[in-house]
């Protein structure tokens, strides 16, 4: 028994690291071009960017915080299901924080059109909350089969949505050292 479930739970996390690999992948040859095509002319200009992005990296950790304390009580349901859910609304947050960002950065005097530094902030914001959103969904998901069928199956459920939303996290914190290093 212990043979059968071993491999769902090593193909799952080898699927884990394959969607980690591919974020990276994607998310890497993006910032290589910002960095690459900030350098290349002298139309480079910064834009001023909105306090609600460097809040939402305080709002993101939160998030991780509490999806991983809900995690760990996964056998306390009451416990667990407050802590995940809230962790996944303050995705939702996040999500919402970016959409302000954008909304700020559109009302001032720079635009996408015009600012390579602005289209590139709108890219790269813009596809990392394309991943943001898939994980929420995915974190709803997993916290809403919890605890149906194989406790085993929804743990490691758990764990892998928690796992990529971790990294997500880290990656939000690269993003934005790399906006405000190199905007």
């Amino acid at each position: 028994m212990s043979s059968n479930t071993a491999r769902p739970d090593r193909s799952a996390f080898t699927g884990l690291a394959s969607l980690v690999a591919a974020t990276t992948m994607l998310l890497a040859a993006l910032t290589s071009a910002y960095i690459v095509r900030r350098g290349l002319a002298g139309d480079w200009m910064p834009v001023q960017l909105p306090a609600a992005l460097p809040s939402s990296v305080l709002v993101f950790i939160l998030s991780s915080l509490v999806l991983e304390i809900g995690r760990r009580r996964f056998n306390v349901h009451r416990a667990f299901t407050g802590m995940w859910f809230s962790g996944a609304a303050l995705g939702v947050v996040f999500i919402g924080m970016q959409a302000y960002t954008w909304s700020q950065i559109s009302q001032s005097s720079v635009s996408a059109a015009g600012s390579p530094a602005a289209a590139f902030l709108y890219v790269l914001t813009g596809t990392f909350v394309v991943f943001v959103i898939g994980a929420v969904a995915a974190l709803f998901r997993a916290g809403a089969c919890a605890g149906r069928g194989n406790r085993e199956a929804s743990s490691t459920r758990l764990t892998l949505a928690a796992y990529y939303w971790h990294y997500l996290d880290a990656f939000w914190i690269y993003l934005l050292v790399l906006f405000y290093l190199r905007s």
